[in-house]
Formats: C-alpha cells, sequence, structure tokens
C-alpha cells in the first residue's frame, strides 16, 4: 500500500493534519508548526541569582504540568491523533492534514492540498520525505532537525516535566494583543533552540520559536496556539498559526485529537 495513502487510523474521515511550511524558501520549507520562519537567532539572557532563578522556573513548569493535566496525564500520553484544515498563504492553496505521534520519538505527518501532497516521517533519529505520491526519500540536516522541531512540539509539557532541556528565563512580554507571557529559553544536545511563550494566567503554551542556522542565514519558525480546549483529561489547541520572519505563512483549524489511539508502528517506517 502507498504510504502516502495509508492512514493513522482506520475508520476515521479522510482528512490529513500538519502544516506543511513552503514559499519561497525552498532550503527550510520543511522545517516547522508545526513548519517555516525567517527571522534572526536569539540568545537566551542570563538570569540573575541562579538558585531563585531555577526555583522560578520550577514552579513555572510545574504550572505548565498542571494546566496540561498533571503529572499522571502528562506522563500517560503515549500516542496521538489529530487532524484538521489548513489554510498556507504562501502556497495560495488550502487542503487537509494528519498527524500521528507516538513515543518514543515517532512522527508521520502527511499534508493533502488541492495541487500537491507531502509526507513526512520521524523514527527516532531517521526521517523520510516525499512529495506528490513519490517514494520516500532519507532526510538529514536542515529537513530532519525540521522533523525533529515538529515532534518536540507536541512533547513539550513532557519534555519540560522530564527535565529533557536546559531552560533558563528570557523575562516577560506581552503577545497577542496585549496578553502577557513568561518566555523561557530550552536547548539541549540536539537542537533547535527553542522559545516557549507561557500565558501566565492560564499556564498554556500559546507560542514556540525554534531557531535554525541555513546556510550563512539565521532561521526563526514559530507557530502561535490557541483556542484551547480539553480532550481527554488535557488541552489541546484547535488553532495554529504559523510565521516566517514576521509573515503569516499558514493557519490550521484543527477537526479533532485523539490521544492514546493504537497507531501501529509499521506507519512509521518508510
Amino acid at each position: 500500500m502507498n504510504l502516502h495513502r495509508r492512514r493513522c487510523l482506520t475508520g476515521l474521515p479522510s482528512k490529513r493534519y500538519m502544516p506543511s511550511y513552503n514559499g519561497g524558501m525552498k532550503r527550510v520549507s520543511y522545517i516547522l508548526i508545526f513548519f517555516l520562519i525567517l527571522s534572526g537567532l536569539a540568545t537566551a539572557s542570563p538570569a540573575s541569582g541562579a538558585s531563585g532563578a531555577q526555583g522560578d522556573i520550577r514552579s513555572l513548569v510545574s504550572r505548565i504540568i498542571a494546566a496540561y493535566g498533571g503529572k499522571e496525564v502528562v506522563g500517560g500520553i503515549r500516542s496521538i491523533y489529530a487532524a484538521g484544515n489548513i489554510e498556507a498563504f504562501m502556497r495560495h492553496d488550502h487542503g487537509t492534514y494528519e498527524v500521528c505521534f507516538k513515543r518514543p520519538r515517532k512522527l508521520r505527518v502527511a499534508t493533502e492540498y488541492r495541487r500537491s501532497s507531502e509526507i513526512r516521517i520521524l523514527n527516532g533519529d531517521r526521517g523520510y520525505r516525499g512529495t506528490d505520491n513519490g517514494p520516500l526519500s532519507e532526510a538529514g540536516g536542515d529537513s530532519l532537525l525540521a522533523m525533529v522541531y515538529q515532534y518536540k512540539h507536541f512533547d513539550l509539557p513532557y519534555g519540560l516535566m522530564e527535565g529533557s532541556y536546559s531552560v533558563s528565563v528570557k523575562g516577560k512580554e506581552d503577545l497577542l494583543h496585549g496578553k502577557p507571557v513568561e518566555v523561557l529559553h530550552l536547548t539541549d544536545g540536539e537542537g533547535p533552540p527553542m522559545d516557549v511563550y507561557v500565558d501566565t494566567h492560564d499556564f498554556f503554551i500559546v507560542k514556540v520559536t525554534g531557531y535554525f542556522t541555513v546556510g550563512d542565514r539565521s532561521t526563526a519558525l514559530s507557530a502561535e496556539f490557541s483556542d484551547f480546549r480539553k480532550v481527554d483529561g488535557t488541552v489541546f489547541p484547535f488553532r495554529i498559526i504559523n510565521y516566517a520572519g514576521g509573515y503569516k505563512i499558514a493557519e490550521t483549524v484543527m477537526r479533532v485529537y485523539r490521544l492514546n489511539p493504537a497507531i501501529p508502528d509499521s506507519l512509521f517506517a518508510p
């Protein structure tokens, strides 16, 4: 069976999930949110008073985990199925997309526009990509790192809870019509470094920006999350907007999330 037509779950509507970042920036067309976003590389500001800063970080992370259902719920998420509709402004096209996420480190993203289609697979440390129902080819470099970034979006509350990142505080900002947020800077041994914007009212993650180096240029890929709704004890964003260098390049409206469905490992094999 052609992998471009295989679905994460049987018996669900034939829709697909996850923005395919594109448009004029060929080398970063896979780099998501979600996918694609140009800007300058940022560095975390050193926090004054290391012990106090670490205490603030632990307190904020605890509030984030509680907002997403608590340690038992966040730690119990083994797989996610998601499907929605995407409007890609730089493509001047729209379509559907589907995502299957599975721990440890498996992600399958299928996007189908009116005039093209794409599939991406992350399986451990290897990634694969195919377009327009053609054969899958192995991804590396920026393309592979973009898939890792997508995986980390879904894995963020869990990764924070498990201590997967070195975390520093960048400070408070106003985001989205004056909404106050706390900005955390996350790094690990793999990358990309990320800024995570946390709503200081409900402690949902409302924005993530990942920083990449593409050739001699710095690239920042951002996704804003809103319309949070409860699903099986946790919360998910039902609206996702992706930006490239301040330009809105795609908007996704989710139709469904399903928590811990049975997803066969074969869907993540090329």
